[in-house]
């Protein structure tokens, strides 16, 4: 058992708390059960598993993955939760086998708790690939790993930009914009694959990413509010066009 906060393992875990690490060495963590049994279950590579020297688990079924046990200690300074959940992974993302019909693009959505509710959201529609711009959120941080309860391993990430992936798209795109835009109520499911496009939480999609686009779409509202929160705008849209 380790029972030192300074454990070369255990530092070395600890600097996948950061952006710049998790994307040098393509590994983050994953905290609590459901996180890591979704990792498990759906063919993400484990390096290891940590477990606080308390903590049951004869019911997961962890195979002949690498378990590292640790003191209390040393599981609170690898938790980024208020209440550490007893058991995090160390992973590699494995993308899953995507369809390409319904492809979810992300303009620079800068929040964690937005990004992961979309993740989540377009796991619950059909929407199998979800491509990120490089100034979005990290999605493999603790808060939107969180906030997408495990659906980041049910569909297919990949960052990338966004007027370059709506160019190269064979299907129909769909970008939310204010001006110029079409009620969702009078769109139909285009026929074949679809890719639709939502934007920053204060600016929106950016001008190239709408130029690129066959059609642009809004919510209609009738009360008096000016705009809906990315999240909330992207749940409707991917209701209404869900595969």
């Amino acid at each position: 058992m380790i029972t030192s906060k300074e454990n070369r393992k255990v530092r070395d875990l600890r600097k996948l708390h950061k952006k710049k690490y998790r994307s040098r060495t393509g590994r983050f963590l994953a905290e609590g059960e459901h996180l890591v049994e979704e990792a498990v279950k759906h063919g993400q590579t484990i390096h290891s598993v940590i477990l606080h020297e308390a903590y049951e688990h004869a019911h997961l079924d962890l195979g002949d993955l690498e378990l590292m046990f640790v003191s209390g200690d040393v599981m609170r300074s690898l938790s980024q939760l208020e209440t550490p959940p007893g058991i995090v992974a160390q992973v590699s993302y494995v993308p899953p086998a995507s369809s390409g019909q319904r492809v979810l693009t992300l303009d620079n959505v800068q929040d964690p708790g937005n990004l992961g509710t979309l993740i989540r959201t377009a796991d619950a529609f059909g929407f199998d690939r979800v491509l990120l711009s490089p100034d979005t959120a990290d999605p493999f941080s603790e808060k939107v790993l969180r906030s997408a309860q495990g659906s980041t391993f049910h569909v297919g990430i990949e960052i990338r930009e966004a007027a370059t992936a709506a160019k190269a798209f064979e299907g129909t795109v769909l970008a939310t914009a204010l001006i110029d835009a079409e009620p969702l109520d009078g769109i139909g499911t285009p026929d074949g694959p679809l890719m639709l496009i939502l934007g920053n939480e204060g600016s929106g999609v950016g001008s190239d990413v709408i130029d690129a686009a066959d059609r642009r779409v809004r919510i209609g509202m009738s009360g008096k509010s000016e705009s809906l929160n990315v999240g909330i705008a992207g749940g409707i849209l991917m209701h209404h066009f869900q595969a």
